[in-house]
């Protein structure tokens, strides 16, 4: 016995989840929205909510391809590029205004973010500027939400919060028939007549999946309320998983006053990483945020201890004035922390390191005085040559470390989101595992991606309401059952 239905029931109310709702209902399915938090966002809340623009379409598919590593169909490719090209004109039409991503961010991003962050893979050329949407926050994400749970607020859409579903019911014949979720103390039984698209984001709050699927454990920056949910939902009833050791990460600050990291973003460019061991490991300025997994990813097979999971960021007096070296405007964080503008307050509270020389500084964070010593003379004098022979870092951005007192800050690997979930194909139907679709169910947004680990920045919140509209079309227009 059903206790209520809906022609289409959205499993996770984020930016993915409104859009699949706000398409079905358009094309006049009765639409019920399911949260399991008490407020509804998602990651796109929280994220910078910039969306990709294209020049060449088929370079873009080339590019994207390419950075998906032969992981991803190029119909599923294609499918996102020539949808996620008409994100600006649907945004639009809701009543969002656009802009560039660089007008907006201003210098809270002086070292500006390329269209392409992997610009010498083919076919990097075919993408155009980063846009997002106008509005008060520093960081989009918070605006684009705006727009997009405003419009879902002025139509027939019914969003039920602190709702999180438990099973996926099915049918042998007819497919999936709905979802039991948790109400009001007790389970429900919610039929879908015609579909049910999952859009409940990933698994950067389940450490265990983390370890089990990435190697190793990160803290998140994102929606607490993405504990893998929708990945345990589609495994339940068959469904293929892919992409589940993908990720994008950043480097970030993590403190024992918050259960989440807080991101690492530094003012100017003079400042260096390095490992336990106090050597630097990368070109700290010149790679792409959100692939900052992959250095610290690094086991040192002798003693199988991770060197860089923590590593330290270090820094002189000058980078200090030169602004915060956090970025709490936007994320879970910005919600009940801002970072002070010189550091100071972070000095005090003791999160900060400081010291007024190098030797003093080294014990501070257990390292061996000698050896960060030699890493910032040596960092220094190639200051002066404008050349860094090992790890490329680019001249403008070689600033030497000079000016006491001296910083460390620990730093960890952070979440913005993880890519893996149930495979969709280029319908946004949820394959099983022998690659046929599963009647009746869809999903959207970065449950399931089709990013893999080479990440460029952009694509979540592009893929979202692409994926979220080809979802809802989709699932509007199957055939209503009645089982």
């Amino acid at each position: 016995m059903w206790n209520c239905e809906a022609d289409v029931v959205v499993v996770g109310y984020g930016g993915a989840g409104a859009t699949a709702a706000l398409t079905a209902a358009a094309a006049g399915a009765r639409v019920l929205v399911l949260e399991k938090n008490p407020e509804g966002g998602g990651n796109t809340r929280y994220s910078g909510g910039t969306m990709r623009t294209y020049t060449d379409v088929e370079k873009a598919v080339d590019h994207i391809e390419a950075l998906c590593d032969g992981t991803t169909e190029r119909d599923v490719v294609r499918a996102f590029v020539n949808e996620s090209r008409r994100n600006s004109e649907w945004v639009a039409s809701l009543g969002g205004e656009l802009v560039s991503m660089a007008a907006a961010l201003g210098t809270h991003f002086p070292r500006s973010l390329p269209g392409a962050a992997f610009p010498s893979v083919r076919g990097a050329d075919g993408l155009g500027p980063r846009v997002r949407v106008k509005g008060p926050g520093t960081a989009g994400g918070i605006d684009l939400w705006g727009v997009l749970s405003r419009n879902v607020a002025g139509t027939n859409i019914e969003v039920r919060c602190s709702s999180p579903v438990n099973r996926i019911l099915m049918d042998k014949d007819l497919g999936v028939t709905g979802v039991v979720a948790a109400s009001g103390g007790s389970n429900i039984k919610i039929r879908a007549r015609r579909a049910v698209i999952l859009t409940c984001g990933g698994y950067e709050y389940d450490r265990n999946m983390q370890r089990n699927y990435v190697g190793h454990s990160y803290y998140g920056m994102c929606n607490p309320g993405n504990t893998g949910d929708g990945v345990r939902l589609a495994a339940d009833i068959g469904a293929d998983l892919w992409h589940m050791n993908a990720v994008a990460a950043t480097w970030g600050y993590k403190f024992p006053e918050f259960e989440f990291a807080i991101r690492q973003f530094m003012p100017s460019a003079g400042y260096i990483y390095v490992d336990q061991t106090g050597k630097r490991f990368m070109d700290e300025t010149g790679t792409d945020a959100h692939i900052m997994w992959a250095p610290s990813s690094f086991v040192d097979t002798a003693t199988l201890q991770r060197t860089r999971m923590p590593s330290y960021v270090i820094f002189d007096e000058d980078t200090r004035l030169r602004g915060a070296v956090a970025a709490t405007f936007f994320g879970k964080v910005s919600d009940v922390y801002q970072w002070s503008a010189d550091n100071s307050s972070e000095i005090k509270k003791g999160w900060i390191t400081a010291a007024d020389t190098i030797a003093d500084l080294a014990p501070q964070i257990k390292m061996r005085a000698n050896h960060l010593q030699a890493t910032i003379s040596n960092y220094n004098l190639l200051c002066v040559g404008g050349y860094d022979p090992q790890f490329g870092r680019a001249p403008d951005n070689c600033v030497p470390i000079a000016r006491p007192p001296y910083y460390a800050m620990e730093m960890q690997p952070s979440l913005f989101n993880t890519q893996g979930g149930p495979k969709r194909n280029a319908s946004a139907q949820v394959l099983d595992v022998r690659g046929n679709p599963i009647k009746r169910l869809y999903s959207a947004g970065e449950l399931g991606s089709l990013w893999h680990r080479n990440y460029p920045g952009a694509g979540n919140v592009s893929e979202a309401l692409a994926f979220g509209r080809i979802a809802g079309r989709n699932a509007a227009g199957e055939n209503p059952v009645i089982s």
